[in-house]
């Protein structure tokens, strides 16, 4: 539905929804790593997000979330989940779908009539990004804590005083019809590739699979009321694939749309009751993905539903129901994040507490999940006789060239590149080596895989996680001490302090370290990587490269 000024908030307007339901999903991620609240990009974010919830008819607000998104994104790089890469690909679509929107779309008649306070706002916003940029990349600009936290303060304020503004960005509909079609194509890449990154021989060995083990892991939450048997192990990981291949299929085929909803639903709700940290946060990015493929007819039945719900909440007032649902959402994030808060400083910050942590967001992510698949379903069922039509279609925008680095992020090992964020999660993947892919081979363009080290010893562990863990770098693949030379340089140039490794290269055991401030051994082992190497590149841990491929994520 085309919106226009006389378009009432109590209709389907399909980018407001999508914004509403990204928004909570951003809030969600912040559940599953808690690590964000030590940086100013993680805090900007959160206020951006807060301001979608309360505005999400804004393209204005949307599109700084998504700026935001990106900039705590590379923050962390290249230390994230690998559904947080891939959501980092889906903001660049956003993004450049938002170019368009401005260039060529209705977005340069909205911006004319944007008021001169939103554009002084915006103004004072891009001052402060400023001068956070050169407080961090001008070595001359004064350092510490002070500055630090002044830059990092006036940013805030900047971006509070423009999103407090209740003036909103018209032109939703157009902005979202550039890049939803596409976001569309990015679910079925994504589905794809985690498919045959699954297609090796160690997926489906129950005594390795990953499949089995989630499934094993799971079934305990439940007393054990599921077969563990041989057969029902080999039978997790080949219905995985077939959810997996299967739901983005049903889900562009209108005949067959709601059973892809129902299966979508059912099979990331379950997932995410796995402990593993960062499972409901890819739960939650697919819940909010399924907002692109909600048909009109079907979204206008959604929005019954919810108009239903809030004036219920309201207690017959449709708008003060709406505010309550939002303070509810908002009030449930900082509730579970000052709960987990808690629990690092009465225990400790260690991997057991950060596993209870992400416990405590998972629970309440569970609620906003099972609250918003119902939704979907009981809309979908009511709309069920009607037309399937979508509210955009594919055609040729620049939002599309935001497809490439998603389909060139699954050729990354194969080209011996980056393994551990290459839609290869849970995948017992292994491309080092002769790798166990059914049919697919390494060509070493990248040359990254071929050179592999064994740390043997190590004093102080440089593989073990600290003790005041920053970022799940510290939680990958725990124990296994086979990595490429490249991840080896990673470690040895960024510890501190003295140390020594004992380790094999090309089956010649070597020796390295820092004794009194001087480094002895391989001086090339000391080198900084460059900056975008540093940023884009990450290899998984092995147990060994020509063994049975253990589980790891």
């Amino acid at each position: 539905m085309p919106e226009t000024e006389e378009t009432p908030v109590t209709a389907f307007r399909p980018f407001a929804t999508f914004a509403l339901i990204w928004a909570v999903t951003t809030l969600a991620h912040q559940l599953a790593f808690t690590f964000w609240t030590e940086s100013w990009q993680g805090w900007v974010l959160v206020s951006a997000a807060i301001a979608v919830i309360f505005r999400p008819s804004c393209v204005l607000r949307f599109v700084i979330l998504v700026v935001a998104s990106l900039l705590n994104l590379w923050h962390k790089l290249p230390f994230v989940p690998n559904h947080i890469l891939y959501e980092g690909m889906l903001h660049i679509i956003m993004l450049l779908g938002a170019l368009s929107f401005f260039w060529k779309g209705s977005g340069r008649l909205e911006w004319g009539k944007v008021s001169s306070s939103w554009k002084s706002g915006l103004l004072l916003l891009l001052i402060a990004v400023v001068l956070k940029t050169v407080y961090f990349l001008i070595p001359a600009f004064p350092r510490g804590y002070l500055f630090g936290a002044l830059t990092t303060l006036f940013l805030l304020i900047a971006l509070g005083r423009l999103l407090k503004r209740g003036e909103v960005m018209k032109g939703g509909e157009d902005y979202f019809a550039r890049f939803a079609p596409v976001i569309r194509v990015a679910v079925l890449i994504m589905y794809v590739w985690a498919v045959i990154q699954k297609l090796n021989w160690d997926y489906f060995d129950p005594e390795v699979s990953c499949a089995a083990k989630l499934h094993k892991e799971i079934n305990a939450y439940f007393g054990g009321i599921l077969p563990e048997a041989h057969w029902a192990l080999v039978g997790a990981a080949v219905g995985s694939l077939v959810f997996e291949l299967g739901i983005p299929i049903l889900l562009f085929i209108s005949k067959t749309r709601y059973i892809g909803f129902v299966a979508a639903i059912w099979f990331h709700l379950w997932l995410s009751i796995h402990p593993a940290a960062g499972i409901f946060s890819f739960s939650s990015i697919i819940l909010a993905l399924l907002a692109v493929f909600i048909p009109v007819s079907w979204g206008e039945e959604l929005q019954k539903v919810w108009n239903s719900q809030m004036t219920w909440l309201g207690k017959g007032d449709l708008d003060k129901g709406r505010t309550r649902a939002k303070w509810i959402a908002i009030l449930a994030f900082f509730i579970t994040l000052i709960t987990q808060g808690a629990l690092y400083l009465l225990i400790a910050r260690s991997y057991e507490v950060f596993h209870t942590a992400n416990r405590v967001g998972f629970f309440t992510f569970f609620a906003w999940g099972c609250w918003i698949g119902a939704c979907y379903l009981i809309a979908g069922w009511k709309a069920r006789q009607q037309s399937r039509v979508f509210p955009n279609r594919l055609v040729p925008t620049l939002a599309m060239v935001g497809l490439i680095p998603v389909i060139f992020n699954g050729v990354q090992p194969w080209i011996g590149g980056r393994t551990q964020t290459s839609f290869s999660m849970y995948s017992n993947l292994r491309s080092e080596g002769d790798g166990n892919h059914m049919f697919l081979k390494r060509k070493d363009l990248l040359k990254l895989q071929t050179d592999m080290v064994e740390i043997l010893t190590s004093k102080p562990n440089v593989l073990a996680p600290s003790d005041r863990p920053r970022g799940i770098q510290q939680f990958a693949n725990i124990g296994h001490r086979v990595i490429p030379w490249f991840e080896f340089r990673r470690l040895v140039s960024e510890m501190p302090g003295d140390f020594d490794v004992t380790y094999t290269r090309n089956g010649e055991e070597k020796e390295l370290g820092r004794k009194n401030g001087e480094i002895y051994g391989d001086e090339e082992a000391f080198e900084e990587i460059p900056l975008l190497q540093r940023k884009f590149l990450w290899f998984r841990r092995l147990e060994s490269v020509d063994g049975p491929m253990c589980c790891t994520h």
